[in-house]
């Protein structure tokens, strides 16, 4: 099942693995047709699509990653699925240095400011937590 921010069970989980583990986050991402801002702020007049206003969010991720020791790993359209189904637009890989680190990056001023072009052009996800082989 896909959502848009993890279940409380889910962050409790991740709250209970070691935090200084470095972790990757394959993203798999469904834009909606028309990004949904909220009524009477500026984006809401422009009429993007959910792909535009979640590439806003995309862009304004760079330097987060920069601050805390992330690394995009590839990010790219879904083409098909090869084995089993979906519902899927994009693929995101992306390391983070440590489950901390991840934390800090959603609870900065930074990703604060960018995250509505996320809620507003996500219409799901699914954030698979991996392992790094390096």
């Amino acid at each position: 099942m896909s959502a848009i921010q993890p279940t409380p069970e889910q962050l409790e989980a991740f709250l209970t693995r070691d935090m200084t583990q470095p972790i990757a986050m394959l993203n798999l991402l469904k834009f909606k047709d028309k990004a949904t801002y909220p009524e009477g702020t500026p984006e809401a007049g422009e009429n993007l699509s959910g792909m535009e206003a979640y590439m806003r969010y995309g862009a304004g991720l760079p330097p987060i990653f920069e601050t805390i020791g992330a690394r995009l790993l590839y990010n790219g359209p879904v083409q098909s699925f090869m084995i089993g189904e979906g519902d899927y637009d994009a693929a995101a890989l992306v390391r983070y240095p440590s489950r901390e680190a991840f934390l800090s990056m959603t609870a900065s001023e930074a990703y604060q400011a960018i995250h509505h072009h996320r809620d507003a052009g996500l219409a799901h996800q699914l954030l698979i937590e991996t392992l790094p082989m390096d």
